[in-house]
Parts: C-alpha cells; sequence; structure tokens
C-alpha cells in the first residue's frame, strides 16, 4: 500500500513545511499512513489526516482560547513516545510557539544556559522532571526571568485511536497566521550534543527546514519509496527529527516506529528489540548509529535479515572496517551518511551500482565508509596540507547553513577532515576532525595533542603520533631523535628504548582520561628508513604518518591480545603455587609500571586495569606454551579469557595457574572451618544496639540506599525500584567514576529501559561501601542518614574461586553498614542480598534448608565466596537479634522470566546447552531444580521492601515448587529445533566434555564452552556422587545440593505460593533468547 502514487508537496516555499506539509499530506494522502508499528499491535499504523488532527489537538490544549502565540519560545523536556513527541512539536509550531526541544540528559546548568541565550520562559515536561524543572528555577528564576511551566499532554487526548474509548474530541481548524510565513522565520531551535562546553542552541529558520526536506537522502527516499525504520533515534536529536519529522512529510511515505505505551514509559531501544521491531513494522531501511550494528555484525541471523533491507544506513561515528566489510560481504547494502545540526543532511544514498565490481569508476559496495555530495551545496575543500581536506559549506541559493562561522566567506566551516578516493572522483572519506579528537570504538573522545606534546618534550623524541580511531585503547607512534635511533630488528635496544622515555610517556598519561591511557606495549618505536612525514614548517603531518605505519599499527592491535613477551622475567622454578606467585608479582609489577602489587589484595583495587588484565594473562600463557613440559602446554587451553578478572588477587591467580597444571591438594577442611569461625567472631563481637528499635519502619515514604547496582540482580532491583510509585529515591552506591553512563551500559546490557535513569529520584554515588564512610563526604553521609529509610546491601565479588580472606573487605562493609544503620534517629530496614552459596554444604539428611542464618560452618565451607555470605548471615542474624530491622536475603539460581527469556550467555546452564548441542546429547542428573526467574525474584524482594510487616532474620528466594531435572532438560529439547538430543548420565556427558579438553584445539572454545567451566561441572559430578551414596529416597536438588524451605518467602510475597514450576513456556523462552542473541545456531 506504500507505493500508491503519491501527491508530493510543493517544494519551492509556497508553503510553510509545518504546519503547512502537514495540512498539504492530510488533504492530498489523508488515508495514507504517516507512521506504523510492528504487525500485531493494536493500532498498526496512524495516517497523515489523523496526525495533522492530533496536531491541531495539541494546539487547542496549549491554547485553548485558540488565540495563536507570538513566537514564544517553549523548551520541550519529555520522555514520551515518539509519536507523542512529533505531534507535540508540530501542534506547538500550529500554535504559534517555537518549540526547543532539549536532551533530558542535559544538566541543570545546561538547560539554564540554553534557556537563557535563547530568551526562553516557557517549558513543557512530565512530572518526573519536577527536580530538574525545580533546579533550572533555582539557577535562573528570579522577577526578571519568570518560568512558566506547562505540563505534556496524554498521549490518548492527542491520539484518541490509542484508547479503550477514544469518544469525540475537538478537531476544528486551530486558527491559522495571519501573515504568510518568511523564509527567514525560525520554526524551532535544535541544540549541539556539547561536548566542549554547554550545548549551543541551532535556530533551524523555515529556508533550512525546507532545505532538508529537498535534501539528497530525502530526494533519494522519495525516488525509491523506502519506509525507514528509525525506532530507537531519540526526536529531540538531529537524525531522529530528519528520519521521524521531515522524511515522512515531504515524501508521503510512512517511517516504523515503536508502538506507544503511555502512560508507562517508551519502549527502551535494545539491539534485539530494535530488529524485532522493524521486521514487524515491514520496514524496507534503517538508519542508526555504528554502536548497534557493531552489535548487529554479532549475529548471522540479524545480518540475514539487515540483507533483505534495501539500505542499512550509519551516522555519528566510526564503523570498524572489519563489521562493515562482514555486512556487506553477506549482501548488507550499508551507507555512510554524513550531516550536523549546523548544516543539514546532504551526502547521496542509494547511488550504489551493485552490479559493478570494485574496479568500477563509479561508487561500489565496497566503497560503504565513502560519501558523494549533490551539486546543490557548495562544499569548499581546504587541504590541509597532509592530503586530508576540511570541509566547508558555502552559502549558496540551494543551501543555508543553520549557523555561520567563516571568516572570509558566508558559510560554515565544519572542522571535519576528508580524504578524496584514490580513483573514483567526487568520494569522501571522513577521517577525524580539524581539532584532531580521536574518537575510540567505544565512543569516548581523545585529544591527543596535550599527551603529545608531553612525550615529545623528552630530549630522546623527536616527533609523536598518538594513534586509535575506532579502536578500544589508544597507542603512540614515537620518532627517535637521530642520537638515539634504534634499529626495529634490536628487540633489546627497543625495551630499553620504551624504558628510557617510558616517564615522558608516563607525564601525558597523568592529564589524560584514563580510557586515554598509553600503556608501554602500545608503543611503536619509528624506523630510521621511514621518518615521519612533515610539512615545510617542521611538523608531523598526522594522517600520512598513520597511513605510513598503517601496517604496523594494524599488527599491533592483531597482535597484542596474543603477546607473550615476558619482558626478560625467567619462569617459574615450578609450576607449584609457592613459586608462582613471586613470578606473577614480578610479571603485575612490570605491567603496572614498575608499582608492586601486593599478593593478598584484589589487584584491581591497585591500579590494575582490563589492559592490564589482558597483558598478564598473555604473558603467562607465553611462558606455559614456551615450556618443555607437554602437560604444561596443554594446560594453556584451561586459560580463559576472563581468567585474570576471575582470579583477582595474584595469590588467587597463582593458585589457579596451578591447578590448571597439577591436581592441587585439598585444603584441610578444619583450617577452613577455622577461618570461618576465626572472621565470624571478629565481626559479631562487637555489634551495636541501634539507636532506635522498632519491630516496624514504615514503608510510606521509602527512601533507599542501593549498594552494588551495575551488576546484573542490582540493575534489576535498581529498575524496579525507580519503577515503584512507592519509593521516593534511590541513592545507588557504586565504586568508580561515571556512575550514570556505567549504569545506562549495564541496563542497555540486560534490556533494562535507561529512561528510568533519567529520573529525579535515581541519586547515584561514587563511593566504596568497603572503606570507612563508604569513601562519601560528611555531608553525603549526613543526607543519607536524615533520609533513608532502607538499605539494600547487593555490592559483592561473585568469584567461586577466592579463598575467605579474599572476601574480607566485603564482610567488613556489612559490618559497617550495621552499625551505620545503628546511628539513625529513625526506624530503617537493612537487606542484604546473600546466596544459597552460604548454605550449600547443608546436611541434606536434616531435610531443607531453614530460613534462618545457620550456625554450622561446615554448611558454607565449599568455597570462600559462600563462607563470606555465611559470615554475613550471621552479623545481620545477631543485628536483628539487638533490634534492628535486619534480612537475609538467601538467593537461587536465577534464570531468565518465560516473557524475555534474557538469561546471560556467560551462565553455566546456557553454556551447558550450547555445549549439548555441539556433542549431540544432553546430560541427566536425578533431583529437582528451583531456578527462578529474575523478574520473580526482583517482585519479591520489591514485596519486602514495601510491606510494613516485621521482618524475618532470614527468607530463602528460590523457586517455592521445584521441578525434576529431565522435566526441565526435556522441555529445552523439545525447543532446540532439531532431532531431539539422547540423554545420558552426567558423568557420561562430563567425559565427552573432558576428551574436547583433552584434544586443545582452539576452535572447540566456541563450539564446546563447558571447556572453559570444567573445574565447576566436576564439582557437580562429585556433589551427585556423594548425594547418591548417602540420600537413599531423599528428595533433593539435582547435582546433590540440598532443598529450601521457603515459607517466609510464601508469605511475604505472596504471589510466589502460586507460582507456576518451570516448564515448556520458559524452556521455549530461554531457547529463543539464546537464538536471538547467536548464542544457539541450530
Amino acid at each position: 500500500m506504500f507505493f500508491q502514487a503519491v501527491a508530493s508537496p510543493p517544494l519551492d516555499g509556497s508553503i510553510s513545511v509545518i504546519p503547512g506539509f502537514i495540512d498539504f499530506q492530510a488533504q492530498n494522502n489523508g488515508e495514507r499512513p504517516w507512521v506504523v508499528f510492528p504487525a500485531g499491535t493494536p493500532v498498526e499504523s496512524v495516517s497523515y489526516a489523523q496526525y495533522s488532527e492530533a496536531t491541531q489537538r495539541v494546539a487547542w490544549a496549549l491554547r485553548p482560547d485558540g488565540t495563536r502565540a507570538n513566537g514564544e519560545i517553549v523548551a520541550v523536556i519529555v520522555h514520551c513516545d515518539t509519536i507523542l513527541y512529533l505531534a507535540l512539536l508540530s501542534g506547538l509550531v500550529r500554535a504559534g510557539f517555537i518549540p526547543f526541544p532539549m536532551s533530558p540528559k542535559n544538566s541543570v546548568p545546561a538547560f539554564a544556559n540554553m534557556l537563557k541565550k535563547t530568551d526562553c520562559h516557557h517549558i513543557i515536561t512530565q512530572p518526573v522532571f519536577d527536580p530538574v524543572i525545580s533546579g533550572i528555577k533555582s539557577e535562573i528564576a528570579s522577577d526578571q526571568f519568570q518560568i512558566r511551566v506547562d505540563e505534556l499532554p496524554g498521549l490518548h487526548d492527542i491520539f484518541p485511536q490509542f484508547s479503550g474509548n477514544p469518544g469525540a474530541l475537538r478537531t476544528q481548524t486551530f486558527s491559522p497566521p495571519s501573515k504568510p510565513h518568511s523564509a527567514d522565520d525560525i520554526v524551532l531551535y535544535l541544540h549541539s550534543s556539547g561536548s566542549t562546553g554547554f550545548p549551543k542552541p541551532v535556530p533551524q529558520r523555515q529556508k533550512a527546514v525546507l532545505e532538508w526536506c529537498i535534501s539528497s537522502p530525502i530526494s533519494d527516499t522519495r525516488k525509491h519509496g523506502v519506509v525507514w525504520g528509525s525506532m530507537p533515534l531519540p526526536t529531540f536529536h538531529t537524525m531522529g527529527l530528519y528520519m521521524q519529522f521531515y522524511t515522512p512529510l515531504a515524501t508521503g511515505f510512512p517511517v516504523g516506529l515503536y508502538y506507544p505505551m503511555a502512560p508507562a514509559p517508551p519502549v527502551a531501544p535494545s539491539p534485539l528489540n530494535i530488529i524485532e521491531a522493524c521486521k514487524g513494522a515491514n520496514v524496507t531501511g534503517v538508519a542508526i548509529v555504528p554502536a548497534l550494528i557493531e552489535a548487529w555484525a554479532q549475529s548471522e541471523d540479524t545480518i540475514r535479515y539487515l540483507a533483505t533491507l534495501d539500505i542499512l544506513a550509519y551516522a555519528g561515528g566510526p564503523l570498524s572496517k572489519t563489521s562493515g566489510n562482514k555486512l556487506v560481504a553477506a549482501g548488507v547494502r550499508l551507507c555512510c551518511v554524513y550531516g550536523g545540526t549546523e548544516y543539514g543532511v546532504h551526502t547521496k544514498i542509494l547511488d550504489t551500482d551493485y552490479s559493478l565490481g570494485p574496479e568500477a569508476s563509479s561508487r561500489t559496495k565496497e566503497d560503504w565508509e565513502w560519501v558523494s555530495f549533490p551539486d546543490y551545496p557548495k562544499c569548499r575543500w581546504i587541504p590541509q596540507g597532509d592530503g586530508t581536506y576540511e570541509l566547508q559549506f558555502l552559502t549558496c541559493e540551494g543551501h543555508t547553513p543553520a549557523i555561520e562561522n567563516l571568516p572570509d566567506a558566508r558559510g560554515y566551516a565544519t572542522s571535519d577532515l576528508f580524504v578524496p578516493h584514490p580513483t573514483k572522483k567526487g568520494l569522501w572519506k571522513i577521517t577525524g576532525r580539524k581539532d584532531d579528537v580521536i574518537v575510540l570504538g567505544t565512543g569516548e573522545k581523545v585529544v591527543p595533542i596535550p599527551q603529545e606534546g608531553l612525550i615529545a618534550s623528552s630530549p630522546m623524541v623527536s616527533g609523536v603520533v598518538v594513534f586509535g580511531r575506532a579502536k578500544n585503547t589508544c597507542g603512540v607512534l614515537i620518532e627517535p631523535r637521530p642520537e638515539f635511533t634504534v634499529d626495529p630488528g634490536n628487540l633489546g635496544a627497543l625495551v630499553d628504548f620504551r624504558n628510557k622515555i617510558w616517564p615522558a610517556v608516563e607525564k601525558g598519561n597523568a592529564i589524560a582520561p584514563s580510557f586515554a591511557r598509553i600503556f608501554k606495549e602500545m608503543i611503536i618505536v619509528t624506523s630510521p628508513d621511514k621518518p615521519l612525514p612533515r610539512a615545510a614548517k617542521g611538523t608531523v603531518i598526522r594522517f600520512q604518518t598513520i597511513q605510513l605505519y598503517s601496517e604496523e599499527i594494524n599488527e599491533l592491535y592483531k597482535t597484542v591480545d596474543n603477546s607473550a613477551d615476558t619482558r626478560g622475567i625467567a619462569p617459574p622454578a615450578s609450576w607449584s603455587v609457592e613459586d608462582i606467585e613471586p613470578w606473577l608479582i614480578s610479571h603485575a609489577a612490570s605491567i603496572n609500571n614498575g608499582t608492586e602489587i601486593s599478593p593478598s589484595r584484589d589487584m584491581f583495587d591497585q591500579g590494575f586495569d582490563s589492559l592490564h588484565a589482558t597483558f598478564l594473562r598473555n604473558r603467562i600463557i607465553g611462558t606455559m606454551r614456551a615450556s618443555q613440559d607437554l602437560d604444561v602446554q596443554q594446560a594453556t587451553a584451561r586459560v580463559s579469557q576472563n581468567f585474570v578478572f576471575d582470579h583477582p588477587s595474584l595469590r588467587a591467580l597463582a593458585s589457579a595457574v596451578a591447578g590448571t597444571i597439577l591436581s592441587k591438594a585439598p585444603v584441610s577442611e578444619q583450617d577452613t572451618l577455622k577461618e570461618i569461625s576465626q572472621m565470624l567472631d571478629h565481626y559479631v563481637r562487637h555489634i551495636p544496639t541501634p539507636e532506635v528499635v522498632s519491630s516496624i519502619a514504615s514503608s510510606a515514604d521509602i527512601v533507599i540506599l542501593l549498594t552494588g547496582s551495575t551488576g546484573n540482580i542490582g540493575s534489576h532491583i535498581l529498575a524496579a525500584l525507580l519503577r515503584e510509585p512507592r519509593v521516593k529515591r534511590v541513592y545507588a552506591l557504586n565504586r568508580g567514576s561515571d556512575i550514570r553512563a556505567r549504569q545506562a551500559v549495564t541496563f542497555d546490557n540486560r534490556g533494562l529501559s535507561t529512561d528510568l535513569l533519567s529520573d529525579a529520584k535515581y541519586v547515584p554515588l561514587s563511593g566504596d561501601v568497603t572503606v570507612e564512610g563508604f569513601g562519601l563526604d560528611s555531608i553525603a553521609l549526613k543526607e543519607l542518614k536524615d533520609n533513608v529509610t532502607h538499605v539494600i546491601h547487593n555490592a559483592w565479588r561473585v568469584d567461586f574461586n577466592l579463598s575467605l580472606p579474599s572476601f574480607d573487605k566485603y564482610v567488613a562493609s556489612t559490618s559497617q553498614l550495621v552499625d551505620f544503620c545503628a546511628l539513625f534517629s529513625h526506624s530503617v530496614k537493612l537487606y542484604f542480598t546473600s546466596s544459597i552459596a552460604a548454605a550449600a554444604g547443608w546436611d541434606i539428611s536434616r531435610g531443607p534448608v531453614p530460613e534462618v542464618a545457620l550456625d554450622d560452618p561446615k554448611a558454607a565451607a565449599a568455597n570462600g565466596y559462600g563462607a563470606s555470605k555465611f559470615v554475613a548471615e550471621n552479623i545481620l542474624s545477631k543485628a536483628a537479634k539487638n533490634g534492628l530491622q535486619a534480612v537475609s536475603l538467601r538467593i537461587g539460581q536465577v534464570c531468565g522470566s518465560k516473557t524475555t527469556g534474557a538469561w546471560a550467555t556467560s551462565e553455566w546452564v546456557p553454556i551447558v546447552i550450547k555445549s549439548s548441542v555441539a556433542l549431540g546429547m544432553l546430560p541427566a542428573l536425578d533431583g529437582v531444580v528451583s531456578w527462578i526467574p529474575v523478574d520473580v525474584v526482583i517482585a519479591s524482594l520489591i514485596d519486602l521492601v514495601t510491606s510494613d510487616r516485621p521482618l524475618p532474620e532470614l527468607v530463602n528466594i528460590v523457586h517455592p515448587h521445584p521441578t525434576e531435572w529431565h522435566v526441565v532438560f526435556e522441555c529445552i529439547n523439545g525447543r532446540l529445533g532439531q532431532q531431539p538430543l539422547r540423554m545420558v548420565p552426567f558423568k557420561d556427558w562430563l567425559h565427552a566434555v573432558e576428551a574436547v579438553a583433552a584434544a586443545e584445539r582452539p576452535e572447540d572454545l566456541e563450539r564446546v564452552p563447558a571447556v572453559k567451566i570444567l573445574q565447576f561441572l566436576q564439582g557437580i559430578a562429585a556433589s551427585e556422587a556423594r548425594a547418591a551414596a548417602t540420600q537413599g529416597e531423599l528428595f533433593v536438588e539435582a547435582g546433590g545440593v540440598p532443598t529450601y524451605d521457603t515459607a517466609n518467602l510464601r508469605r511475604l510475597s505472596p504471589s510466589t505460593d502460586t507460582l507456576e514450576p518451570l516448564g515448556e513456556l520458559h524452556a521455549r523462552a530461554w531457547v529463543d533468547y539464546w537464538k536471538k542473541k547467536g548464542f544457539l545456531n541450530l
């Protein structure tokens, strides 16, 4: 239906774009869809006529008396469904206002600055932004600067078709303007990104908006009838406004959007749901940012879908060549688009000839990185003397930039640098910025000149160029002065030179952000045969330098993960823990700039980061591979990618290295029990009595302190608390900086709405619960003491390989929180997220594990993680006996819900399933599983937090209605989409995994990932064997572990009492999720 003859609005300026184009489309293409939603939704499209009526309703809602505003600027600070946002902007213009859509993520000072610069006194917003609006008023409101605030109209009031009972709403025409529009009239404002200061308002005049509508991408869209999917693009952003607002108005072709969710928050975009929405809406093109394409390039199923589109366009940053080439090779019609708020979007699309080979004179599919410009914008290319050109747009009849900043002519200097195609005239590729900003693959921007200047200050250095565009870390090319020239073939001389100039590099690192830090391994010393290219005035020409050394740079990034350079450190005398530990200390110090690492402490608390960990792992593997001992060589297959992260102290790492090679002698159980008892005695000896002893802390006005919100459970807890209306504020305490940005990443990875983090009741705190005072200042601590009513302690390292002493600081943090809560002048509740690992050694002959803190340390002696949780449970139990409302939540194996199926592919059950598919068999175990869906876990916690009932000392959060292992695995088996796999005893299945591990084939790590958790699986088999010898007819969990009493859980969270057992719907959701993630390729 989209490809019927379409009447196009006049593009000569005779009618305004807004609302003129809207009314034109309503009159001439009224029944055609303006936006489309995924098939099967209650409303699958909205027509142009319905859109026009919606803009009328907005105008009447804002000006009930029907009088027009006189060009008053209105700031829009909202987070709502896209169709409502679009109708709001259109309706504001129709009513005589000038809308200024603003990113809700701006800071209060940024909002205030833009309001003052545009003399804007009117804001449309939502109640969720009340604290932001209050902050803005405090910042600038005065007798001379008054601010009026109106609430965003409701979706059902503006688009009644989404209401179950739409009724009859006023849709008569709003008062038209009394005079014709002018080309210089300001239609709306947008703002710049603010990466170099406050965001800057950019006026969009009628002439400029019309030029957007006749720009090449929109003209090509009209010509080819593209239906764009632009679900995740924010409307306040230039790219979102271009695709969602201007494109359907100028072309008569609809745009695909998420289905509106009001009054709930809009859909939170994720790589998966974007693809599903695009499929459902039957779009033929997708416009997106590179980060999402990078994610899609990891899934073969997604790539196959993308190859069915007419076009996949990206803008906003670089796309890695690896991903781009992979997509193009698979038939994806990939296209780079270039544009900006200040000058529009004017590159050609859909001009690739897919019938031609790469050597053709015109654009072919291999030219996906290159852009071309039509004739109407007047491009001025300013040579930089290094083969690159800055693009400047000169003002001309066909194109007027919104901002003019040139000193010698009317026009706009973009500061973007391009190179021309070597053989195809008219094709250009962006290579960077005139200000030399390096955009890393992570999206962070590095300004290298200050670093380069400090490195070049060394008397040994002649030239310096930092590189790293589209990579995850920076490197540097250093040219020695002639008297310090180094032979690239002399490795010893290279190491010596790096060591000597390292202090200068460290000076540069000292002024750089952490993501721009340069490691010693990332230094390339130039060859005397390849001097750095220089301009006439002697300055190094950056672009030519990176081109000249492109092979060395690419080789560095390719091999860094496989580096086995031992830096002259001798291998350990033996592969015993005693000899491995000092060997690791030497390597860690070498990697950590000579600073020695304490072997008993977490190395990541002592300056180590992810790149350090990569280097240390590579040195371990390099030494093991160089060993003459075949067993040591073969053990490298058991050194996983996360090996150092999984064993974060050098002592634990030494034990893990030895464990990959040797049969470790078991630690004495008596020693372990003694450690547990000593730690417990130490912390329960001085537990205080709270100043306010109360059996009930009111949940009428809940203010939460949550520790550890960036992990899996923590992220879900935070999201649920932010959604819960009875929770008024959540202080989220986490280590490190950029907490809000990190939290957004963890939300996105788990399919949680990042928009929740814009809620003013979310208060991120940067601190450390393991240090005195939580690393907070006295003002912050007082605010917590005055306001917090509930504390949820979730910050804990999850590592089953560490011994109990490695968890001492986490146990100490629990004790500190108990002390902290005891000082409150009002009642407070303390919740601790424990684990069934605290009771894994419970004697199964005694029946289910009770919902109390256990007093026998044997129950938790299996590993340090469980032992630490055991000690913490007892600390809370003692605190409760002293009068503090404190409860431990002993959480079991968490699985994906039956709705989303989201179950992390790094966990053991998904790993077992993927490995089983490769092996052609599934493992069978006796007993049941009490895996509990993550949404049920979180709902139970919210029930406990919002309850006014007295808390028990402990709640077991496991599935109250366990399901037999074989039932769950048969359900999974039936969903794998192939001939059913045979079920074999667990020990036989494990033998097959062990055989794969022994073969030492690198490709097997991907095919049979169970090899990576072999020790864990062997532990299950051992527990199963012990249970089989003792349990008789006892009802036990599969793998020989105990079952758990759930009386408190069912009493305090009644919905769990009727929770359905795990079954076919759950298994289907899990398997489908793993397929969509590309984890299972069936």
